[in-house]
């Protein structure tokens, strides 16, 4: 169904701009930053700023990356294709550990499996960053 990230990450784009679990966000791609770069950066209604991770198959080096986006983001998800999500949620005792969530995208749907938990994030002048970075008007 994806044939690599990017069109996974397309495809989410084009559910979440329609209609997504975290209601109306503002979203982009590629947020980078001194420890790597994040696929998607967004901010809720709400002002809550959440990062997605996604990969195809590799849930666990994805929960790692999103684990790691906690630096800056107040809610942090795993994205893959459904049947990687599917096959992730089986460890979801992982993901609870972590406060990280799992969400996948498929031809026509966009679901939380795991809802991330929410926390303050250690770097509030990166979480300042990315709030304005998503919200920044795309040229």
């Amino acid at each position: 169904m994806f044939f690599d990230e990017q069109s996974l990450v397309r495809c989410f784009l084009e559910h979440a701009q329609v209609s997504s679990p975290w209601g109306e966000i503002r979203i982009k791609p590629e947020f980078f930053y001194n420890r790597g770069r994040t696929d998607l950066v967004a901010v809720s209604e709400d002002g809550k700023v959440i990062a997605f991770e996604a990969k195809l198959k590799y849930w666990k080096t994805a929960l790692h990356q999103a684990y790691r986006n906690k630096c800056f983001a107040d809610l942090s998800y795993v994205l893959l294709p459904e049947d990687s999500a599917l096959f992730a949620s089986r460890y979801s005792g992982e993901f609870t550990r972590r406060g990280v969530g799992l969400c996948f995208v498929s031809d026509n749907d966009l679901k939380i499996i795991h809802e991330a938990a929410e926390s303050v994030p250690l770097q509030p002048w990166l979480r300042a960053q990315a709030f304005s970075y998503a919200c920044a008007s795309q040229r």
